[in-house]
């Protein structure tokens, strides 16, 4: 990735992750079905912060929080938020893209109306969600899929990876395997395929390291 385009990856991302009025406000999640979506959200990289605000708060409440983000550390900025916003839930983690020269290659199989059946033991929902889902790759195991990378949401310029594998199968590579697939698609359709997860998913982050992924920035909800 070029160097100092963090914060221009951030815009992108909060235009992959939320439904975002003329203003700039959040209005929900960027699903299919209507999701409750965080308060505010802030996107921390080294080039700046990308802030989003959803339409209850106030504008005193946000040029109290603007005057915090970029001189606090983390836990005093959430400590403050708290005091101006109940928080009732946090969400933090790491944001990733794909390096520019990525060129891994994988044997995932790519799932369609023709071959969707193989999803329906171990993971039924994806089959009732497959055309918003795609692109989505699987490894197959046993007759079944046991692992599978689809699109958690999308825009007209990015897609974020959704990755999940069936407790037995996990630890094998087969999560790799299958962001591989579905990054190089991505790709071929001209959008730009981003990857985020929680500090605490250990295995997430093991796939990224794994992918050789640039992390650039850190996402942090507030509910």
């Amino acid at each position: 990735m070029k160097l100092g385009i963090e914060k221009k990856m951030m815009d992108m991302q909060t235009e992959v992750l939320f439904k975002i009025d003329k203003l700039k406000r959040i209005t929900g999640l960027n699903e299919r079905e209507d999701t409750a979506a965080p308060f505010l959200f802030i996107g921390r990289t080294k080039t700046g912060n990308v802030i989003r605000f959803d339409k209850t708060i106030s504008e005193i409440e946000k040029i109290e929080i603007l005057t915090l983000v970029d001189n606090q550390d983390l836990g005093k900025l959430i400590f403050n938020v708290n005091m101006i916003r109940k928080i009732n839930s946090i969400w933090l983690g790491p944001a990733y893209a794909f390096p520019e020269g990525f060129n891994m290659i994988s044997d995932a199989i790519k799932i369609t109306s023709e071959n969707k059946e193989i999803l329906a033991e171990e993971f039924p929902n994806l089959m009732r969600e497959l055309e918003w889902k795609q692109p989505l790759y699987v490894i197959v195991q046993d007759g079944k899929a046991v692992s599978v990378c689809s699109s958690a949401r999308k825009s007209s310029t990015a897609a974020e990876a959704s990755v999940e594998t069936s407790p037995r199968y996990q630890g094998q590579g087969y999560a790799t395997r299958c962001v591989i697939s579905w990054a190089n698609e991505v790709k071929k359709l001209g959008l730009q395929p981003l990857y985020s997860t929680a500090w605490d998913n250990f295995s997430s982050q093991s796939v990224a390291r794994k992918l050789n992924l640039y992390q650039y920035g850190i996402d942090l909800h507030f509910s």
